[in-house]
This record gives C-alpha cells, structure tokens and sequence, in this order.
C-alpha cells in the first residue's frame, strides 16, 4: 500500500503539468494519462468491494502471470476501454477530488476479504492481492509515460 501512496503523491505532483503533451511518447497528455490511473484505480477498487467472494475462482492466466511477475506492461499494445475513458473535460480540480478519492480506496482494500475480486478484461479475476500489484504495475506503466513526457 505505500508503494501506491507514494505513485499517488507522484501523480499529484504532475497535475500541475497536465496540460503538457508529447506526441512521440503519446498522444494522451499528462493528465490524460493521471485522470487514466486513477479512473481504474478508483473502478477496480469500487469493483472488487461490490464483488461476492464467495464467487471468486482462482484460475491461471499467462498474460496476468507475465504483467505481474515483470511487472511491467508493454507500451503501445493495448487501448484503455471505453469505461475507463475520460467522459468529461480534465480540470485540475477534478484531478485533486479523484487523487483525494483513490487515497480513501486504497485504505479500503485493507478491509476486504482476501477473495473479494474484480474482473480484468485480459486477466480474468483478480483478488484484493493481485489488485495491490495491478494497481501498483498499472499506475508504474503511466507515471513512466508521464516521466518520459516531462523529458
């Protein structure tokens, strides 16, 4: 859980930057890509409390093996879903509320069954765990861009 403190303390850090835009890195700007990370920090989470646990199925997945054992994820290979996209104009403001929300999430997860899940589109069901270290790679993945933006 620090770990992921620390990325949000990160991402806070460059809302101030969220305007900034590097096509050769990405096409989305820096707060694009804060607004990103934290959209699925906050609906996973949201996702994985509203779950059953009792429904949770723990089974292999080799793309989830890969992401999590790397812990890395390609750049490039995949597009955001449609859910997970940003639905109104990113503001600084939204961006302070939504960081200020995903601290509160993340102390949440502490209070979960340890089978309490949510359904990944390439990994299938994730645990409270593995959601730490998806958390944790995913939002890793989009300060990396970001950094790299800022270069």
């Amino acid at each position: 859980m620090e770990k992921i403190l620390k990325q949000l303390a990160e991402l806070s850090a460059n809302i101030s930057q969220s305007e900034r835009q590097n096509v050769a890195i990405s096409n989305a700007s820096i707060g694009w890509q804060i607004d990103h990370s934290l959209r699925v920090m906050n609906q996973v989470i949201a996702a994985l409390i509203r779950s059953n646990p009792d429904e949770y199925k723990p089974k292999f997945n080799w793309r989830k093996t890969y992401v999590f054992l790397t812990k890395r994820i390609p750049r490039g290979k995949v597009n955001a879903p449609k859910g997970i996209l940003p639905t109104e104009e990113i503001t600084e403001s939204s961006l302070h509320s939504a960081i200020e929300l995903a601290k509160e999430n993340i102390l949440l997860l502490g209070n979960c069954n340890p089978n309490h899940f949510f359904v990944h589109p390439f990994f299938g069901q994730v645990n409270v765990r593995e959601t730490y270290v998806f958390i944790e790679v995913h939002t890793a993945h989009h300060l990396k861009i970001i950094r790299d933006i800022c270069k």
